[in-house]
């Protein structure tokens, strides 16, 4: 070897050495130097948080097909217009679109993700040709459509029988359609369809028209009102007004009245009256311009605020900005958490769960008809309608909101109590200005008390007056309003400690006798703890005490599959009714979409208890392995397609194995939601399934109505959550995945801001200042992070690894 070899084989010696160090000192300091904790809000965690257009991940088609029921069309989050086409499927367009069928709407209303009777799809506005070949028929215009096309803030579509291309987008209360018509001598008309709605006919409660009007109309505009009742709230009678403006004269205008029989009446609001007036017409010449805008200003108090809000929010008429102002707030709201690492299938799949947990309620501050409400500065109480409902919410997306809506969620629980303030109770279900129905508790207790213990909205929130409103939902029985708001026998419930099962009354799944007993026994530990929290000392004890009701309808002596031990009826005398399949008691008296086998370990605020009475850890963990059997995860078993059993994945944490819980939520995320129009199991229900995936896919899960969220296992290497413009929530997980691209799953160890956590849960004040959660993951699981000591009973209850149950607490 030469010497300018030697020299050149050393040198590459050298800069092979220093490479190693810098990349060793690199991995040293992501897995091992800890991080500065004076300042959790470090900005080189938060660079690229902006940089990244998250609504790009998302795809609004997700659960459109399955009976998701998912509402893609544009809109604003939480707006009050959700502009969309609608469709002749008459059994399966809840949200109006639908992948197959004649398009026989485009309307203003809709909800997302829900079962039972449909609501809305009102304010219908329909772009035909009307030409010698195919005469306009106004008993039937639908069309074929020829394509459809969806993202953030803008759908397109085609009429196939008039070859019209369809365009929408949104602002929060106006829709603005784009109509571009053939090249054609025969007449373009545009038709204002007041009757149109989601009506059903062989639905005794469907949604129905009741009658229309029509203020104003010339060259121009149409201004009117369409009355409507009915669907799945079984809701009495709402009015929806609206103003139609276009941005080019028609040549002529006219209204119709249809050969269909409505049974309409008339009916006068001391404004307007309603009565056979179906809609108008308007005829328009487009042999220079084939492209006709219009917006459409909806508004619940009327014709003035519908055209208000239309002339304010889109002002010039422009659709690309409106458009791109729809992303923008979408972006706004999503970019909130922000996520690195996992694919983009994996992103898609998350963003478009956070998008549908942002449809519904819908924010209709100032535009409530029946009362208007403002706090002490003078300023507007927040007012939301669409609780659709909390039933389905409780669980996952309004603790979700605590998180990164924070203010929103403290707007909707001012909305929840002012609710109460003035029709007597609050919500958990309400759609079309009115109460209903309930599924099972009084839910939203949940929620305003979930609210307290998280101390968000302390000086924003009467809460004096929440607290008389949780009294009430405990208190007072609703009697014959029962289906509606409060809880349905509750005066039984106060006597016996459950509610009795009889079989004098036909099955009818809304009394659901067991599954009301477990919910009011949850709802009623809610109460206690908010109670605690305001020094009201023997309302916590009562409460307290009443929260474990679920206990006498424990039946010890029934066993099946080597389980014993199971939810059951009980009969006023005390006796059990043992007779029923606990795997099939779905849809009739007993339980509310679920088996006594899944309401058997609904008891998430007191697991210790129920450990107890399924014969101990051991038993306990038998049972639980026996739930999660089946891999279809849709079954007598475990539904994940129904909310009951949405809190089962994190049972195993009771008995120290926090592992299988990881192995179970890992196996539904990656088996049971995908990227696809049929990527959600079952109905969203309002973003409910959306918001159970995006809890468990950044490794934590709440115990709804607490304060308590438990620890599972990451899906991204990063994720920071914006608690306010000022404040984060960042969670790194080291090791999650290896150069060949393998996952490690198990947690080794925590820490949070910089402290030792061996917890498998935290309360919201651990991090409700800002926080930076490590979680260092193994590809086995840990034999020490997550496991119960042997000495654990010596810990304090605070300090244990698994999270407390109310029998832990002594009161």
């Amino acid at each position: 070897m030469n010497k300018l070899q030697f020299i050149k084989y050393k040198t590459l010696i050298i800069l092979s050495f220093l490479i190693f160090i810098f990349f060793l000192s690199l991995s040293i300091h992501w897995t091992i130097k800890p991080l500065s904790y004076e300042s959790p809000n470090l900005s080189e965690y938060y660079s690229s948080y902006k940089k990244q257009n998250v609504t790009g991940f998302v795809n609004t088609l997700i659960g459109t097909a399955n009976d998701g029921h998912v509402f893609p069309g544009p809109c604003h989050p939480f707006g009050v217009v959700k502009l969309g086409f609608d469709t002749d499927q008459i059994y399966d367009f809840n949200a109006g679109y639908t992948t197959t069928g004649k398009i026989t709407g485009i309307s203003h209303l809709h909800v997302s993700g829900t079962g039972g009777e449909s609501k809305y799809g009102v304010i219908s506005q329909f772009p035909v040709i009307d030409s010698f070949e195919d005469p306009l028929q106004l008993d039937e215009f639908s069309s074929e459509r020829s394509f459809e096309h969806f993202e953030v803030g803008y759908s397109k579509f085609g009429l196939k029988r008039y070859n019209i291309t369809v365009e929408l987008t949104a602002s929060k209360r106006t829709g603005l359609h784009r109509y571009t018509f053939p090249s054609s001598k025969n007449k373009s008309k545009v038709i204002i369809d007041l009757p149109h709605n989601l009506y059903t006919p062989s639905y005794s409660l469907t949604h129905k028209y009741l009658g229309g009007s029509i203020q104003s109309i010339s060259l121009n505009h149409v201004k009117g009102a369409g009355r409507y009742s009915g669907g799945w709230n079984r809701g009495g009678p709402y009015i929806v007004y609206f103003c139609s403006q276009f941005n080019v004269n028609a040549t002529e205008f006219e209204t119709w009245k249809s050969n269909h029989d409505y049974r309409t009446s008339t009916y006068h609001d001391g404004t307007t009256y309603f009565g056979e007036i179906n809609g108008a017409i308007l005829t328009f010449n487009i042999t220079e311009n084939p492209i006709i805008i219009s917006r459409v200003g909806i508004s619940f108090v009327s014709v003035d605020q519908a055209c208000k809000s239309a002339e304010s929010e889109i002002p010039d008429w422009n659709f690309e900005k409106t458009m791109q102002e729809a992303v923008k707030a979408w972006q706004m709201e999503l970019e909130k958490i922000y996520v690195e690492g996992g694919t983009d299938d994996l992103k898609t799949i998350f963003y478009s769960g956070l998008y549908r947990t942002l449809i519904m309620p819908s924010d209709r501050t100032g535009e409530n008809p029946k009362w208007k409400s403002v706090d002490k500065n003078g300023n507007l109480i927040p007012h939301y309608g669409d609780f659709y409902c909390l039933w389905d919410t409780f669980r996952t997306t309004n603790p979700l909101f605590t998180l990164f809506q924070q203010e929103r969620a403290v707007d909707i629980v001012r909305s929840l109590i002012d609710i109460y303030k003035n029709e007597g109770f609050m919500p958990d279900g309400r759609s079309g200005l009115a109460n209903g129905i309930t599924q099972g508790g009084s839910n939203a207790d949940m929620v305003v008390a979930e609210t307290y213990l998280k101390k968000l909205g302390t000086n924003l929130i009467d809460w004096d007056l929440a607290y008389d409103a949780l009294i009430k939902d405990a208190e007072v029985d609703p009697k014959d309003r029962g289906m509606f708001e409060g809880r349905l026998s509750l005066t039984a419930y106060k006597k016996y400690g459950y509610i009795p099962y009889s079989e004098d009354y036909e099955p009818f799944y809304p009394y659901s006798y067991c599954s009301r007993t477990i919910e009011y026994s949850a709802n009623d530990y809610s109460i206690s703890l908010v109670a605690k929290g305001l020094g009201k000392n023997e309302d916590y004890m009562k409460y307290n005490e009443r929260a474990k009701s679920w206990e006498n309808l424990w039946y010890s002596n029934i066993t099946f599959n080597g389980t014993k031990g199971f939810i059951v009826p009980r009969y006023e005398n005390g006796t059990y009714y043992t007779e029923l399949d606990v795997l099939n008691s779905f849809g009739n008296n007993e339980f509310y979409e679920g088996t006594s086998w899944q309401y058997s370990l609904d008891i998430p605020f007191d697991v210790k208890r129920l450990i107890e009475l399924s014969g101990g850890p051991k038993l306990f963990e038998d049972r639980l392995d026996k739930t999660f059997s089946d891999k279809s995860y849709q079954s007598g078993y475990y539904n994940i397609g129904n909310e009951p059993v949405f809190f089962h994945i994190c049972l195993y944490h009771f008995i120290g194995k926090q592992y299988k819980s990881v192995d179970v939520i890992r196996d539904i995320l990656r088996s049971k939601f995908g990227s696809g129009q049929d990527g959600v199991p079952g109905n969203d229900d309002s973003g409910a399934m959306g918001s159970w995936f995006a809890f468990n896919a950044i490794g934590l899960y709440p115990l709804a109505g607490t304060d308590i969220y438990l620890i599972n296992s990451p899906h991204f290497d990063k994720v920071i959550i914006n608690l306010s413009s000022q404040i984060k929530l960042i969670i790194l997980a080291y090791n999650l995945t290896t150069e060949e691209d393998q996952v490690n799953p198990y947690v080794q160890s925590v820490k949070i801001n910089g402290i030792n956590w061996r917890k498998t849960w935290f309360r919201h004040s651990d991090i409700a200042k800002g926080a930076i959660m490590e979680l260092f993951m193994g590809s086995k699981p840990s034999k020490i992070w997550g496991v119960i000591d042997e000495n654990e009973d010596k810990f304090d209850i605070e300090d244990r690894v698994v999270p407390p149950s109310m029998s832990n607490i002594n009161i």
